[in-house]
């Protein structure tokens, strides 16, 4: 069976998130600095792939996730794309923090609804909707230690590769309407 597009999307969050805990790890045992090119670019990858991510959920599972995690999706996707613009102000333009800013707020706020939203649904698996909302909880402490952002990285790699590695066997995703998650 070939891929669906949202499972190519998945893909790419894979690698986004690879990329993700890449910069993070090269920010925090190496003497670069967040303005350094290799970092602003890496974090603009990255934050892309993380767009693709949250448009795989929305994808794979919109109409299941419900308004939470839907609209976490968007909200996620829409703030990934402000973050990755920000990057490339700041790459520019040595400014771009209000951007930037602006992105990591609507970035956390979607990725937290889409980890409520993947717990409450089980429609992944459960530990990984709480790995990404532990992962956007601690990229919340970038700014005292860069480490931090290494889990949201782990988690959408995970959540990545899950999306793309599921494929269902009638092609389909489920019907939207039926009775899932230990929540109704």
């Amino acid at each position: 069976m070939a891929k669906l597009r949202c499972q190519r999307a998945g893909a790419v969050a894979a690698v986004g998130g690879v990329v993700w805990v890449g910069w993070a790890v090269a920010l925090s045992v190496t003497g670069q600095t967040e303005m350094s090119t290799p970092i602003l670019a890496g974090t603009a990858l990255s934050a892309l792939g993380v767009v693709a991510g949250h448009y795989a959920i929305e994808d794979f599972y919109g109409a299941r996730m419900k308004r939470p995690g839907t609209i976490g999706a968007w909200a996620g996707g829409l703030g990934g794309l402000v973050f990755a613009v920000g990057q490339l102000v700041r790459f520019l333009t040595d400014g771009g923090e209000a951007v930037i800013g602006i992105g990591v707020l609507v970035l956390v706020s979607g990725s937290l609804l889409v980890a409520a939203g993947l717990v409450r649904t089980r429609i992944q698996p459960p530990w990984l909707g709480v790995l990404l909302g532990a992962g956007t909880i601690a990229f919340l402490g970038f700014g005292i230690q860069p480490a931090t952002a290494t889990v949201y990285g782990l988690a959408w790699a995970a959540l990545g590769q899950d999306l793309y590695r599921f494929d269902p066997p009638d092609g389909r995703f489920g019907d939207a309407e039926a009775d899932y998650g230990w929540l109704t």
